[in-house]
C-alpha cells in the first residue's frame, strides 16, 4: 500500500511540472539494457533479488514512446522447499507501456509510464501462479549526447487473486521495483530553437531645409515714384536695375513689369518738349531731367494724367513744377512769375 501511495503522488507531482524544454523526434528508436532489484510481495515467499533485463521502444510522438522490456532473477525461497532440493526460483517479468517524457532542462527528463505487466515463476511453479495486471513507471532519463542517455526509475504493478489457477492458487500481489540502466537513441532529437532576433532600427528621418541662394549683389539706392514715395533699388556694377525683396533683374522681367504711378516719358508732348498749364499758367522744361526724394516734394495737381509736384513750402502761385519722367527720374518746369505779376 505505501509503495502504491508514494507513485500516486509522484505522478501527480509530474503532471503539474511546467512544459519541457526540448523534445525528441518521432520515429527515434530507443535500445537499452538494465540492472533491476525486485521488491517482492510478502505473500509470494521469495526474498527481494537483483536481475538483469533490456527494453526496446519507439517514440511516436515528440515526448510519447511505446516501450516493452524483459527482465530476469532468481529470488531466494523463503517458506518452502525448491523443486528437486532448489533453494531458488526463476522469475521473468514483462513490460509494455507507453512513457510520457518531460524534459526539465535541456539533457534532463522526467519519465511517466503506464501499461501491462506479465509475469511468470518456474523451478518450482507452486512458489506462484503466472499473471498479469497493470504496471506504471516513475523516472528521470538523463542525455550524455544525442546518442547515449541513462535511465533511472521506480516500477510497480499488481497481479490479481486467482483461486483457479495451476498448480496453486494465486494470490493478489504488489510488487516494485528499482532500475538503472543505458540506452541507445537512434534518431535525432528535434530541438526548439529560440532566436532573438536584433531590434529593428529606428525611423530614420530625414529633414531638409530650404536654403534660399545669395542675393544678387548690388547698390542699395533709393528712387521716387510718381505716387509720391520712396522705393529702394539696387544697382549692379553692370548697369541691371535690381528690384522687390528678392533683388530681380528689372531685364528679366520684361516688358511686363512697371512701377507704380503715371509717368510723362511717353506721352508726345514731353518728347516734343511742349510747355504744359497749372493753375492758368504755362510752364516750360527747365534744365535736364534729375533725380528728386519724395519727402521733399508734394502733390499739387496733375496734367493730362501725370502728376505735378511742387517743392514742400512752396506756396501758390508756384514757380516750379516736378513732373515724373519715369521711375526715380523727375524733369523740372519753371513759369515766369515776375511776367504774370506784371
Amino acid at each position: 500500500m505505501r509503495g502504491r501511495t508514494t507513485l500516486t503522488i509522484a505522478a501527480s507531482v509530474a503532471l503539474l511540472l511546467p512544459q519541457g524544454l526540448d523534445a525528441q523526434q518521432p520515429w527515434t528508436v530507443a535500445l537499452g539494457g538494465f540492472g533491476r532489484y525486485s521488491i517482492y510481495d510478502g505473500d509470494v515467499g521469495i526474498e527481494n533479488q537483483f536481475g538483469i533485463g533490456g527494453r526496446a521502444g519507439i517514440f511516436v510522438l515528440e515526448n510519447i514512446s511505446l516501450e516493452g522490456e524483459a527482465s530476469y532473477a532468481e529470488p531466494e525461497l523463503t517458506d518452502q522447499p525448491g523443486f528437486q532440493g532448489r533453494s531458488f526460483i526463476s522469475h521473468l517479468l514483462y513490460q509494455g507501456r507507453v512513457v510520457y517524457t518531460h524534459w526539465l532542462t535541456e539533457d534532463a527528463g522526467l519519465l511517466l509510464g503506464a501499461g501491462f505487466a506479465y509475469h511468470n515463476y518456474s523451478r518450482p511453479r507452486s512458489a506462484a501462479a503466472r499473471g498479469g495486471g497493470p504496471a506504471g513507471l516513475l523516472g528521470l532519463r538523463y542525455r550524455f549526447s544525442d546518442l547515449v542517455s541513462a535511465r533511472v526509475e521506480g516500477t510497480a504493478y499488481s497481479v490479481s487473486e486467482d483461486q483457479d489457477t495451476h498448480v496453486a492458487p494465486r494470490p493478489s500481489t504488489f510488487n516494485l521495483g528499482l532500475q538503472a540502466g543505458l540506452s541507445l537513441l537512434l534518431g535525432e532529437r528535434e530541438v526548439e530553437w529560440i532566436v532573438e532576433l536584433p531590434a529593428p532600427p529606428p525611423d530614420t528621418i530625414i529633414v531638409t531645409r530650404e536654403v534660399a541662394p545669395p542675393l544678387p549683389q548690388g547698390t542699395p539706392t533709393e528712387i521716387c515714384l510718381a505716387t509720391g514715395e520712396n522705393v529702394t533699388i539696387y544697382l549692379t556694377p553692370q548697369g541691371d536695375t535690381l528690384v522687390s525683396a528678392a533683388r530681380v533683374s528689372v531685364g528679366s522681367l520684361g516688358p511686363g513689369v512697371a512701377f507704380a504711378g503715371e509717368y510723362a516719358g511717353g506721352r508726345a508732348w514731353y518728347q516734343a518738349d511742349d510747355p504744359i498749364e497749372f493753375d492758368e499758367r504755362e510752364y516750360v522744361q527747365s534744365g535736364g531731367e534729375v533725380g528728386l526724394d519724395c519727402s521733399n516734394i508734394i502733390r499739387v495737381g496733375e496734367y493730362d494724367g501725370v502728376p505735378l509736384f511742387a517743392d514742400v513750402g512752396a506756396e501758390s502761385p508756384y514757380e516750379t513744377l516736378y513732373v515724373p519722367v519715369r521711375p526715380g527720374v523727375w524733369q523740372a518746369y519753371q513759369t515766369d512769375l515776375a511776367a504774370v505779376r506784371a
